[in-house]
């Protein structure tokens, strides 16, 4: 026997209408693919043979044993002035960010290249079909994305998405129709939304 430890990406879903979830998986079901899906709500016959057919990896999260950080499942509340005390707890404990690095990439990222990186990333070329990048941190996209990108930073500079591109940004998926081409964008989330500025 052999046993082997790996890292899976996770998108949390919340169904709340079967017809809005059927349209939005079969948008993005060559991004959703890629990623382990955890689905809140019914998943009606309808929807479940959607996902069977469709090859994606998914698990209920109510039949779900796992802790996964940032999804609130149905847990005993504690009490504001506890909750308020573990929070101070933990700022005092947490030690000062030391100085991030920088990753540059003065190509294009090829088709079949995959990048995973806990460092902001700068890239000065497109994002070719076929290529994913990976970053914990804020990146910085001079070309187009004609591949898959995924940033959980504080924001991303883009130049634009192409109709084969994908982008998700802190989670959310950023819609093209919402992206202008070969125009510098800045994304950020505030509060929970994505807010696209345009870098002038």
């Amino acid at each position: 026997m052999k046993v082997t430890q790996k890292n899976v990406r996770v998108f949390h879903i919340e169904i709340e209408d079967e017809k809005a979830f059927l349209e939005y998986f079969r948008k993005n079901s060559l991004l959703l693919k890629e990623f382990f899906l955890l689905i809140e709500g019914e998943i009606t016959k309808n929807i479940a043979f959607i996902l069977e057919q469709s090859g994606v990896c998914y698990k209920d999260i109510n039949h779900c044993s796992i802790r996964f950080g940032g999804i609130k499942k149905e847990l005993p509340s504690l009490e504001e002035s506890q909750t308020k005390e573990v929070k101070e707890e933990i700022a005092l404990v947490q030690e000062p960010k030391q100085t991030r690095k920088l990753k540059l990439f003065d190509r294009p990222i090829r088709s079949g290249e995959e990048i995973h990186e806990s460092v902001p990333v700068v890239i000065f070329g497109r994002v070719n079909s076929g290529a994913k990048v990976f970053c914990e941190e804020s990146m910085s996209i001079y070309g187009i994305i004609d591949g898959l990108v995924q940033c959980d930073g504080e924001y991303i500079v883009l130049n634009g998405i192409s109709p084969r591109g994908h982008l998700i940004f802190n989670g959310e998926i950023v819609e093209r129709n919402h992206i202008k081409e070969n125009v510098l964008q800045k994304i950020v989330m505030r509060e929970g939304l994505l807010e696209i500025k345009e870098i002038v």
